[in-house]
């Protein structure tokens, strides 16, 4: 067509005039408009193409974003709609030409003033023609207004129907005008086009039957019934069809000489036997595995008696996770209750051009006997549903896109049932049930391994097949893979694959075989994603995290948190994110990988990214600290510079957040610990972090934790920083000291006392000391204890931290107690508790009243012993501090022993067993199995007794403690 409208039309230089079938374009007379963004020209299209020109703004919202629409978007169609009226509103033009339609708009224009109207109304009077050669020159000119693919680079659902409409319609007017072409002697000039017709569309059978005519037609009978075969080849490999009873008839009678007089729109009359039921579905899986609940949960759906509504269910989960098995897997179940036949296709939901439902339809009329199949997608859904409306069909759709490719392809009938599998949840799809498909379990994979492998070959290194397993998260794709390449390979071992699994660039490639490719799979999960959605998986996949907060995701990508959660929950509605309860995100490890394998090298986005989210779980965590311990300045001196963090109501709360964040949190500084070149801010947030955790924090005897603060510590020492380098030993030490790996402790400790003080960190080191002390306390070094705590108590002072200054000086109190200095402990302690009454510190006053509970009972004041064991054991309880109330505990069963009243010791001491057992370390279950034998020996118990105290002696030989020489002597004089 040319470049502008090839006749004028009433009112002059002003008519508005657009094109649509190809590029859009419009012109007010002569002079072409600005058509503006694609976007606008979505707007302008749905408009032009809906009835009187008229929709709403939901439905013009629809037409241009379909289901996921931006936060403004009726703002954006304003804005839009604005564009329009001012490009529309030329000298003499009518300003009302879009006019305001309740909340929408409408277009006032005259039926010809769009390209596709003039089309649909030569091709009607086409159809009313009277004269075969009227008929074709209206063709010819409503052919002509094609210039390219209609709506071309217009974007939207609504965009996209009506190219796939006008295409079929283009496509009927030119089998049309082919047909009356070879009615009126021009069948010569018809077999080119003709032949790229049949090469261009090779599941529409019409054109086939019309060059079948054509070769007739000139002379070339033989070539004519060579199309026949031809055709049904290319109709079995794309649609899995058999050629419809028009053809079959066409080429019969080719056979047999007669001559084929197709009119344009008639239909050849069947010869053929009624066509069978149709059994479209792949066969099922020969080493299906596993599955059984969600199978039997399909089963009972589609089978179900009730047959009020249309049983419809989805299957839904991630690439590789085995949808199209399980399908195929319940349609072969469930083939007895559907004596009609089972129709199936595949959508290609996930490719660049999905499926359209047009071919589809086509397949499945055919497939079920239909005498012809109508041109356009309406025609085709309204006789799909009327045939099926009595029949009893399983329809299986596999890898669907959308509800818009779904919707015309839904039986008529309650009478049949719908088996969709698709990555995405499809809420639009009323009444229907989602069946998620998560991964394998360990013992599913390991059984499907087995059916491929062998039992025998498995058998012989079960652990390695485990490991193999694992290294596949379990995806059933991946399993399989690595399945079918033991099988392929016999001379290999579990553990040869299993190990080359373990470098994860190698992996993906790794998990590839023959046509089998997880790689793939998630490609066509990755290609369609904007660049704000890839950036996101991008952040969460370059972080070691296994899961993923909303608050913590929000800091990694940095974005608001309202943007951050659509994200989220569309990747998760892509199946390329997990999220078991809202608000939390988990990543399978096989996404995180392909994810890694498409960043760019050099790119810092993620370690820019990992920064945030440290600096947020540092200032969070030092915000737990402070429930945990009031007014520590070490506190503020981690938090300085960390910004804000999650706020929390009472200690509860923050050390729930601790232990859900903990793995998290270790994962993530062990990440940045291991760096080839770790970034010395990050290793110093990181330090900070994993203090302020110390009062809830990691397992200290776990080798995880051990590997972690090592290489924390080595990194510190990387970085040259010696006041973080100082923090770090410190971390270490502590966590050595709750472990009780004595050496560890004492050297590590010593050396953040020295790089503390020559850096003035003084709260760090006030800390420091007073571990220093308990150290030496341990040991039986009570002067040297005494010292390490009378520096620290200066410190405390000198940084105004009461509470600290006051735990320190009980801990010099029970030094005192230990040297034999009762009377001076108790005095002490006495003090410490009347400062204590305006702190309001739970932790040290339990702590005080313990040490002087044990001063009393030194100087062997039992009775009020046992009144200040008891006051700790009450406050312990109710403040919930579980392990100084077994120390409690076992201490009063010692002051009750003492006291003479042996029953009720025996029962307290083993109380504080258990306790210990579930609470405490091993040291503090070795002194209660002290005082458990002592008062079992003191009620004649006496071979308990002394396998009790051989077990606190073997604990205390084991950590190497004092303790260790006073029960040996103990079971000496026992034995005599």
């Amino acid at each position: 067509m040319s470049a502008e409208p090839t006749t004028p039309g009433p009112g002059g230089t002003d008519v508005i005039r657009f094109d649509l079938l190809g590029a859009v374009r419009g012109w007010r007379g002569p002079a072409e408009l600005d058509m503006g963004s694609p976007q606008q020209q979505a707007m302008l299209a749905a408009l032009l193409l809906q009835p009187r020109g008229a929709a709403t703004l939901a439905e013009l919202r629809q037409a241009v974003w379909g289901d996921i629409q931006p936060a403004k978007a009726t703002n954006a169609l304003r804005n839009y709609a604005w564009r329009w009226r001012r490009t529309l509103a030329g000298d003499g033009a009518d300003p009302r030409i879009l006019a305001s339609f309740g909340d929408g708009y409408q277009l006032l224009l005259p039926e010809d003033a769009v390209d596709v109207r003039r089309a649909e109304m030569l091709a009607d009077r086409a159809e009313q023609a009277t004269d075969a050669q009227d008929a074709q020159a209206l063709l010819t000119q409503a052919l002509q207004l094609w210039h390219g693919e209609a709506l071309a680079g217009v974007p939207g659902p609504y965009a996209g129907r009506q190219r796939h409409r006008l295409t079929e319609l283009r496509l009927a007017l030119l089998e049309q005008r082919l047909a009356l072409d070879i009615d009126l002697g021009r069948a010569a000039r018809s077999v080119p086009e003709l032949l790229s017709l049949s090469a261009d569309h090779p599941t529409r059978e019409r054109p086939y039957l019309l060059l079948m005519r054509a070769l007739q037609a000139t002379g070339r009978a033989g070539e004519a019934a060579a199309v026949f075969p031809a055709a049904r080849r290319k109709l079995i490999d794309l649609l899995g069809i058999e050629p419809s009873a028009d053809m079959v008839a066409a080429h019969q009678r080719l056979l047999a000489g007669d001559e084929l007089t197709l009119a344009p729109e008639q239909v050849v009359a069947s010869t053929a036997p009624a066509p069978p039921a149709p059994a479209q579905v792949p066969a099922d899986t020969v080493d299906f595995t596993g599955r059984t609940e969600v199978t039997g949960l399909i089963v009972d759906k589609v089978t179900t008696a009730d047959r009020t509504s249309l049983p419809v269910v989805v299957v839904v989960g991630m690439g590789g996770i085995g949808k199209s098995t399980v399908a195929r897997h319940v349609a072969g179940q469930v083939k007895a209750h559907f004596p009609d036949g089972q129709l199936y296709a595949r959508l290609s939901g996930e490719d660049a051009m999905p499926t359209s439902p047009e071919t589809v339809l086509a397949g499945f009329l055919c497939a079920l006997g239909a005498d012809h199949v109508p041109d356009d997608l309406d025609s085709r859904s309204a006789l799909f549903r009327s045939i099926t409306h009595d029949r009893r069909l399983l329809v299986v759709l596999d890898d669907a896109h959308s509800h818009a490719q779904l919707a015309p392809l839904l039986p008529g009938g309650a009478t049949c049932s719908v088996l969709i599998t698709s990555r995405s949840r499809l809420p639009a799809l009323t009444g229907a049930v989602h069946a998620d498909l998560d991964v394998f379990s360990e013992a599913e994979a390991l059984h499907l391994l087995t059916r491929v492998i062998g039992a025998d070959r498995v058998a012989t290194d079960p652990a390695a097949a485990r490991d193999l397993v694992t290294a596949c998260g379990l995806l059933p794709l991946a399993v399989r893979i690595v399945a079918a390449r033991l099988a392929a390979r016999p001379a290999w071992t579990i553990a040869m694959l299993r190990d080359r699994l373990t470098d994860e660039r190698r992996r993906l490639g790794l998990l590839r075989a023959g046509d089998l490719d997880v790689s793939a799979t998630f490609l066509t999960s990755w290609q369609p994603l904007d660049a704000e959605h890839q950036r996101a998986l991008a952040l969460l996949a370059g972080t070691d995290m296994p899961d993923f907060a909303l608050d913590t995701t929000v800091r990694l990508v940095d974005r608001p948190e309202s943007d951050v959660e659509d994200v989220l929950e569309h990747l998760v509605d892509l199946a390329l994110l997990e999220s078991a309860v809202p608000e939390r995100y988990h990543l399978h490890p096989l996404v995180r990988a392909f994810t890694r394998s498409r960043q760019v090298p050099g790119d810092r986005a993620t370690e820019e990214g990992q920064g945030r989210t440290l600096e947020y779980f540092l200032a969070t965590a030092v915000n737990a600290f402070h429930w945990a311990v009031p007014a520590d300045p070490v506190g503020e001196t981690l938090a300085a510079g960390s910004g804000a963090g999650l706020p929390f109501a009472g200690r509860a709360a923050a050390a729930q957040w601790v232990s859900t964040e903990l793995p998290n949190i270790m994962a993530l500084v062990g990440q940045l610990a291991t760096a080839a070149t770790p970034v010395p801010a990050a290793v110093r947030t990181a330090v900070n972090l994993m203090i302020a955790l110390l009062p809830f924090g990691p397992d200290p005897r776990a080798a995880q934790t051990t590997e972690l603060v090592t290489a924390l510590c080595t990194a510190a020492e990387r970085s040259g920083d010696e006041k973080v380098a100082g923090r770090a030993h410190f971390l270490r030490g502590n966590l050595a000291t709750a472990a009780v790996r004595r050496e560890e402790s004492e050297r590590e400790t010593r050396i953040a006392v020295e790089l503390c003080r020559r850096h003035g960190d003084l709260a760090i080191l006030r800390q420091a000391l007073n571990d220093l002390g308990l150290m030496a306390h341990n040991l039986g070094r009570y002067g040297d204890a005494i010292a390490s705590f009378e520096e620290a108590i200066g410190l405390a002072r000198r940084l105004r931290h009461r509470s600290g200054e006051l735990m320190t000086t009980v801990n010099a109190a029970l030094s005192e107690v230990y040297r034999g200095r009762s009377e001076r402990a108790e005095t002490i302690c006495r003090d410490a508790l009347t400062a204590l009454a305006d702190l309001r510190d739970d932790t040290t006053t339990a702590y005080a009243r313990y040490v002087l509970g044990l001063a009393l009972f030194n100087q062997h004041r039992y009775a009020d012993a046992r009144s200040w064991f008891t006051r700790c054991l009450e406050l312990c309880t109710a403040a919930g501090l579980r392990v100084q109330e077994a120390r409690a505990r076992y201490r009063l069963a010692d002051a009750l022993r003492a006291a003479g009243d042996l029953a009720a010791a025996l029962d307290t001491a083993r109380q504080a067993v258990d306790q210990c057992r579930h609470h405490s370390d091993e040291r503090d279950q070795a002194y209660a199995y002290t005082v458990l034998a002592r008062a079992q020996h003191a009620l004649g118990e006496h071979r308990a007794a002394r396998d009790n105290l051989r077990t606190a002696h073997a604990m205390f030989d084991r950590l190497g403690l004092p303790e260790a020489a006073a029960t040996r002597e103990q079971l000496d004089r026992w034995s005599r």
